[in-house]
């Protein structure tokens, strides 16, 4: 079985979309494919599953970024990340918790 991945940071949190630095745990000699899920509701019940990457067993990339979109503004959301591969599916990551921003209102003033 893969390890799970490791999400290392998000950031560049707007009102729509934020992004996600991670990197894949080992793989057990197997290509995996990596995913996130999506929550904001505040009961873990609901999460929608989005795979972002396969990695083969050969690549080096070590921290990798991944576009998180479609999100309402100022709304927490909570997201956590696995993996799977031909021996299995991962763990999932700990939870982590972000909340978007509001949109910005530009204010004009005619004189």
């Amino acid at each position: 079985m893969p390890d799970p991945p490791v999400l290392a940071e998000i950031k560049s949190i707007g009102p729509h979309s934020a992004t996600i630095s991670w990197s894949e745990g080992f793989h057990g000699g197997s290509d995996q494919t990596v995913y996130y899920e999506i929550s904001s509701d505040n009961t873990y019940t609901t999460w929608t599953s989005v795979r972002m990457d396969t990695i083969g067993t050969s690549e080096t990339i070590s921290i990798r970024s991944t576009a998180v979109n479609n999100l309402v503004e100022e709304t927490i959301y909570n997201i956590r990340l696995y993996s799977t591969n031909s021996l299995g599916r991962s763990e999932m990551t700990d939870i982590s918790t972000f909340t978007t921003t509001g949109i910005a209102l530009v204010q004009f003033c005619f004189i």
